[in-house]
């Protein structure tokens, strides 16, 4: 046997750097980061060993796009040939690291503040490099410069250089992978990213001012104005973050490890489980990462913000942070920040906190579950959901007395796929109840109760519930027992059954309540979900599952509801069966259970069948409506025939233009009427507004609105109803396809308007506050329409008369609410009114001792309308 023998590894150096580089750091812009943390420690070292000598320190980076190269100029303590060899050339060894060893031995540790570990921090250049240049010079004046030079590989040159000044020049030659690097825009936000709160002024290219903010708000004195401090504090974090702070927390914190910063209460909804808080990290006021999911405790997903701390443990590539014992204390530290915040939040501003509740209180559920300080300070405090809208447990108790209900009793549910029927049968029975199925909220009511042992919790269980269901009494019960017999057979599963009683609402004909057994095969149906489960168990249960088709229901239905009692009464046919298919399937919709393969089945039939039927009834309507048709065709041929026998004289156009409107005579309508009339009736259009049952120009209805629509210029039609009568006058107006017809739409109706109106786009306008309607918003939304409406501008042009409007010379003239009538219903046009003397419409009128007002009216319209005198 031989004996072992030693030997050398062989290292190709220069494919380890190149490794090294290009795996030890996830970001190629990184190199920044390192290249300022290393000027930045060099200016420190420098102002340590010079004290009062040393200049104040700045960074200069600059860009030679045509060389390809980006250099980092600094005025700090340079370097001897013998720490450029130790240092510089030695991967693993760095300068500031025997610097700041060399501080801890003096007991200086605390007096400055080293970020950069220059020998690896180096290797992240040759991500985006093939070489690199540094140029230096020692602050001792006896030391010459140097020259130093690397392209990566296992060889380097070093020689006397000609740098002047002490300091270091890090120049690097980028590669043709990064030239993005030498966009001055990109390496600008990279700068202010990584060194944002570097506390030594940086500058790109030939800028006079830094690019970097230097000092955030934690980093100033607010000794003598703690109020300034907060409104900086948010006034940063808006200008930082993208949703906006509910509440700040400043965060000072020394024990048992220093940590600077700011958080904040985000607007985020945090519902989501998935979602945590996210906090921004500073190491020594250099960048580490963005979005930490771990800096804070799990309940605090909702808070966001930035830290600062010299102590934290640092991955190799400085962009990550270690989860030890120090992140670990850090992270304990920081939530009691956060929870003694809210507490005096709670104390001293109550409506804020409140507010914050309602954003966040299911995190606050908790959050206090988790600490007992937290959970006395906001139990009365946060509130929960019931059916009368989001309230704390004191005012439940205080509505709930005022129903009749226990003063000191919490009745909840806290079955969350069941809170829609849940709510609605409680809240027609009159009940208070709170909807506690969400993440934390029974057990915050059960610590809550044995906190307070004067309260007592009451969970609402439907399923034979004397509270939500009255029974039938036998004599009842027997005049459906054959309905209840046919009704079991109908049902999916045979365990399932059947039970007739009486609830409110009674527009709901039936429920279904899951049995304790269906409930727990919806539990193992949410535990095949669950990844964590081995295989070998899925797969049973998984069998198991496949044999149990159905989930066993009890069908409670509702002999108060209209259509449960006229079904009961009619014989059992295949359309009765279908019937009480659907009801069965729309009770198990509204229970928003999970459904099974049965369940869907079953569905799909009935939904088929009342698809197929629907089809067979709407093809009978539709030849009924063929026939329909064929008569009002006719009618509208006898129709056009008496038009034609009316004469053309009694259809000629006014001399203003008028504008017909076709509307619902509903009392709901007014308030538009008048809205039209207040802009087309005023300028600058002057056009009267009139609309089916005013100005009888004939005998008949008919006769009325066809003369009323021929006389007319343009034409409205509110279509939000699907009036008919509404449709039948647009019917007539198509017969003048040449004048314009504007639809009118309210918004809410929208999805109501059934009528395609030959392609037409209606406008839709809103009414604000229909309890107390605003008329000048309609008036607004209106004018806007009107003069953006082209076919409006071309018959404004045509040079008609005027129409005097009585509302016009009421709310523009001053003329009173009785003479503005008799002077509308005399004179049609303000050409007409002008025309005469004041005198003489007095006589006319019989008001002579109203003279002096006519002609008031008179003066105000000439000047209103632009009209000369003369005519």
């Amino acid at each position: 046997m031989s004996e072992p023998r030693t030997a050398e590894f062989q290292i190709d150096l220069q494919g380890l750097i190149k490794l090294l580089a290009q795996n030890l750091y996830a970001e190629s812009d990184v190199f920044v980061r390192e290249m300022l943390q290393n000027a930045h420690d060099s200016i420190k070292r420098r102002k340590e060993l010079e004290s009062e000598k040393a200049p104040e320190g700045n960074v200069r980076v600059k860009i030679d796009w045509e060389a390809a190269t980006i250099s980092f100029i600094d005025n700090g303590a340079g370097m001897t040939e013998k720490e450029v060899q130790e240092y510089l050339s030695t991967i693993g060894r760095s300068g500031t690291e025997a610097f700041r060893q060399e501080l801890m031995k003096k007991g200086r540790s605390a007096d400055v503040s080293l970020i950069g570990q220059f020998g690896i921090g180096l290797l992240s250049a040759f991500i985006v490099a093939d070489k690199i240049v540094v140029e230096t010079r020692s602050w001792k004046s006896r030391n010459p410069a140097w020259y130093w030079q690397s392209q990566g590989d296992k060889t380097y040159t070093l020689e006397p250089g000609e740098r002047k000044e002490p300091g270091t020049t890090v120049t690097l030659y980028i590669n043709n992978d990064h030239r993005d690097m030498l966009n001055a825009g990109d390496l600008q936000k990279t700068i202010i990213k990584y060194a944002d709160f570097l506390p030594i002024p940086i500058h790109l290219n030939e800028e006079q001012s830094p690019l970097n903010t230097i000092n955030a708000p934690w980093h100033r004195d607010y000794s003598q104005n703690p109020q300034a401090k907060i409104f900086d504090l948010k006034a940063f974090l808006l200008r930082r973050f993208p949703d906006t702070p509910l509440s700040v927390i400043p965060i000072h914190i020394s024990s048992p490890y220093p940590v600077d910063g700011v958080l904040y209460i985000s607007d985020y909804g945090t519902l989501d489980s998935s979602i945590v808080g996210l906090v921004d990290i500073y190491q020594s006021r250099m960048f580490v990462m963005r979005a930490n999911r771990d800096i804070l405790p799990p309940w605090a997903r909702f808070v966001r913000g930035i830290i600062d701390s010299p102590h934290l443990t640092l991955t190799a590539s400085r962009d990550a942070v270690k989860q030890d014992s120090i992140q670990k204390a850090i992270r304990e530290s920081l939530g009691t920040a956060i929870i003694e915040h809210l507490a005096q939040l709670s104390k001293k501003e109550p409506e804020q906190f409140a507010k914050i509740c309602q954003w966040h209180h299911y995190d606050f559920k908790g959050m206090a579950l988790q600490n007992e300080t937290f959970f006395n300070a906001v139990d009365d405090l946060v509130p929960f959901q019931t059916n009368q809208g989001m309230m704390n447990l004191p005012a439940y108790f205080h509505q709930a007395n005022q129903r009749g209900q226990f003063s000191s009793e919490i009745l909840y549910f806290d079955e969350s796929g069941s809170a829609t029927q849940f709510i609605m049968l409680c809240e027609a029975r009159g009940l208070l109840v709170v909807n506690a199925s969400h993440l934390f909220e029974s057990k915050f009511l059960e610590r809550y109760a044995q906190i307070h042992p004067d309260i007592r919790l009451r969970q609402l269980n439907l399923e034979g519930s004397v509270l939500i269901f009255e029974p039938l009494n036998s004599d009842e019960l027997a005049n459906y027992r054959q309905l209840i017999l046919e009704l079991s057979h109908l049902l999916p599963d045979r365990r399932s059954n059947v039970r007739l009683v009486r609830f409110k609402p009674e527009s709901i004909p039936a429920l279904t309540i899951l049995s304790q057994a269906a409930k727990a095969q919806q539990k193992m149906q949410r535990t095949l979900q669950d990844p964590a489960i081995p295989e070998y168990v899925q797969k049973l249960l998984e069998d198991f599952q496949d044999s149990e088709r159905a989930l066993p229901v009890t069908f409670y239905v509702n002999a108060s509801n209209i259509t449960i009692q006229q079904l009961a009464k009619m014989p059992s046919t295949d359309d009765t069966k279908k019937a009480w298919a659907a009801i069965y399937n729309n009770a198990v919709m509204l229970a928003q259970r999970v459904l099974t393969n049965k369940d869907i089945e079953g569905m799909f039939e009935s939904s088929n069948y009342v698809i197929s039927r629907m089809i067979t009834q709407t093809n009978k309507v539709q030849e009924l409506e063929q026939k329909v048709n064929i008569l009002r065709y006719d009618i509208e041929a006898q129709k056009q025939d008496f038009q034609a026998k009316l004469g053309q004289r009694d259809y000629e156009q006014t001399e203003h233009i008028t504008c017909f409107f076709a509307m619902p005579f509903e009392k709901s309508y007014e308030l538009l009427l008048e809205a039209v009339r207040r802009v087309l009736e005023d300028k600058p259009y002057g056009w009267q507004v009139i609309r089916a049952d005013e100005e009888h120009q004939g005998k008949t209805i008919t006769a009325n609105v066809m003369k009323h629509i021929a006389r007319s210029h343009c034409y409205l039609a509110e279509i939000s109803d699907n009036n008919p009568n509404v449709f039948l006058e647009v019917g007539r107006m198509s017969h003048y396809e040449n004048r314009p017809l504007i639809y009118l739409c309210r918004e809410d109706a929208k999805r109501q308007v059934a009528a395609d109106l030959a392609g037409h786009i209606y406008f839709s306008y809103e009414i604000t506050e229909p309890d107390n309607p605003d008329i000048d918003s309609l008036v607004k939304q209106l004018r806007q329409e009107f003069a953006k409406r082209k076919e409006l501008k071309s018959l404004r042009s045509e040079g008609k008369k005027i129409y005097l409007s009585a509302d016009v010379l009421i709310r523009q003239a001053d003329v009173s609410e009785k003479i503005a009538p008799l002077l509308a219903s005399k004179y049609h046009t303000v050409e007409d009114f002008l025309a005469e003397e004041p005198e003489s419409i007095a006589q006319k009128l019989d008001i002579t001792s109203k003279k002096g007002s006519i002609s008031d009216a008179q003066d105000f319209l000439r000047k209103y309308f632009e009209l000369d005198s003369d005519e």
